[in-house]
């Protein structure tokens, strides 16, 4: 018997090419202003700003953009970059995007570092790396915070057992907004003088009246709860002073009080 072998070999296909996908590249990035100044009664951010794209082999670019952060990381607005020589673009087709940054209508301006980000994208879908910059917003009128209309009792009485606990607080404005107020503290001294090593203590504008003593979130008054132990053995007059500081860290002019803390009553 004549037994035939046949083996078969799979012939390979030259005609098909692997693809390779690349991502755009951005560098160089660049703005027309090193601080952004602007004004607390009608605040603008504005400036321009470019940065290189570089398409890397992979596809065309489709898109560029620009976005804007404000100091609490919350994007306040996107643009589009353009390499067409129009506007804040010098040079059509030379690589570079530009854009002019322009942002208006801030109901209540966040002063502090904001954030810039750069990206492109080409027709492939492929975005390039990422690069972040900074620019300073500073108001030039800035004013302090105003402290009015304190709440606090006038005397305390260090009970027989347990804690006695008290509400302070305080009303805070700022003529640049609310949001300008950075934070609402107290300083308290013992009737010789002497700081309260726990100094300064924070007051808060949240809603949580079971921790801070504060009832309306949001309505600028700041609060704080104190507590005074059956174990306190100093008696007599405390100093609080209140101060407020914003975002420029300006301090109000600080409100003075005093709370007399009696001793226990002698039954």
């Amino acid at each position: 018997m004549l037994s035939i072998i046949i083996s078969s070999c799979e012939k390979k296909n030259d005609s098909i090419i692997d693809p390779s996908y690349k991502s755009p590249l951005i560098s160089n990035p660049y703005r027309s202003k090193d601080t952004v100044f602007t004004v607390s009664n009608a605040p603008v951010i504005s400036f321009n700003t470019s940065v290189f794209v570089d398409e890397n082999g992979g596809g065309a670019i489709q898109s560029v953009t620009c976005k804007i952060y404000s100091p609490g990381n919350l994007l306040v607005a996107t643009f589009s970059m353009h390499d067409d020589g129009v506007a804040s673009d010098s040079t059509a087709g030379d690589g570079r995007y530009s854009c002019t940054v322009n942002v208006t209508n801030i109901p209540c301006l966040l002063v502090g570092s904001y954030s810039i980000q750069y990206i492109a994208q080409n027709v492939a879908g492929l975005n390039s790396n990422q690069i972040n910059s900074a620019v300073p917003v500073v108001i030039t009128n800035n004013q302090p915070p105003v402290l009015s209309a304190l709440y606090s009792p006038d005397s305390i009485l260090v009970p027989s057992m347990g804690i006695n606990i008290a509400t302070l607080s305080i009303f805070a404005a700022d003529s640049n907004g609310y949001c300008d107020i950075k934070n609402v503290f107290f300083k308290s001294y013992r009737p010789d003088g002497t700081p309260n090593p726990n100094n300064p203590f924070t007051m808060y504008d949240d809603g949580n009246i079971l921790v801070h003593g504060d009832s309306v979130a949001g309505d600028g008054r700041f609060s704080l709860t104190i507590q005074i132990p059956s174990t306190q053995t100093t008696f007599g007059y405390f100093k609080f002073v209140y101060q407020a500081e914003d975002n420029s860290n300006a301090l109000s002019l600080p409100v003075v009080d005093s709370i007399n803390v009696i001793p226990p009553v002698k039954k």
